[in-house]
């Protein structure tokens, strides 16, 4: 009976250091670069698809504080561009309530994961003094990788398949509104940032969950080599 309550400890840990370090791949993939996004939509050229030319002082400030703002590190999104020699604010009234649901989410995200690296090194304390706790750790964490990599690989392949279809069932299980559905005549955001951005986004995050998922088993792995050395003295 210890023993399969010893268990939850182990499993704990795993999950709760995955999720951290699988939010961590994001926010480095997202926000660690504040030019990230202009750099982004200057390379791929999508402020063609704006119905009138911004300079590239305008788009330079417009894709930072974006992702200032989602990123909660900017309290209000009120972003103004010089259109025709008029100063005008860039976002519609539907696009700025998006954009705070899209802050809200990753906020909430990054929340967890302080949580989760609590729950994390709370599990930790709890099972460094068990016996052949590292090894017990590998196998628990390969365990569970397996089966997050599986859904990873999944997703992939779903959205490599028909990303249009990805990105709207995305949309609608993460968020309760409609108001995703923006218009290109009135909500430019989208002219800016067309699917070929998110296609980028998503496949730099893919590969950066899958270098972080293969970290702390590494760590993991390097652990046990220097235990087995001590543990035959």
């Amino acid at each position: 009976m210890r023993n399969k309550f010893n268990k939850i400890f182990f499993y704990t840990f795993s999950i709760s250091i995955i999720y951290f370090v699988l939010f961590a791949a994001f926010y480095l993939v997202c926000f660690v670069d504040k030019d990230g996004l202009y750099k982004l939509i200057i390379k791929n050229e999508t402020f063609k698809n704006l119905p009138f030319t911004l300079s590239d002082l305008d788009l330079k400030n417009l894709s930072r504080e974006l992702m200032l703002y989602i990123s909660g590190k900017l309290p209000f999104l009120e972003t103004s561009v010089t259109i025709d020699g008029t100063v005008t604010e860039f976002y519609s009234v539907r696009s700025k309530i998006h954009m705070a649901d899209v802050r809200n989410l990753i906020i909430n995200f990054r929340n967890v994961s302080f949580i989760s690296i609590a729950i994390c090194i709370y599990s930790l304390f709890k099972i460094q003094k068990m016996d052949d706790a590292i090894n017990k750790l590998k196998s628990s964490y390969l365990k569970t990788i397996v089966f997050v990599g599986i859904l990873l690989v999944s997703l992939v392949i779903f959205a490599s398949s028909n990303f249009d279809l990805f990105f709207t069932k995305f949309h609608e299980t993460l968020f309760t509104n409609d108001l995703w559905l923006l218009g290109p005549d009135v909500d430019y955001i989208i002219c800016l940032l067309p699917e070929k951005i998110f296609m980028i986004y998503a496949l730099r995050i893919a590969i950066a969950m899958i270098i972080a998922l293969a970290l702390p088993y590494l760590c993991l792995q390097i652990l046990s080599k220097i235990q087995l050395p001590q543990e035959a003295r």
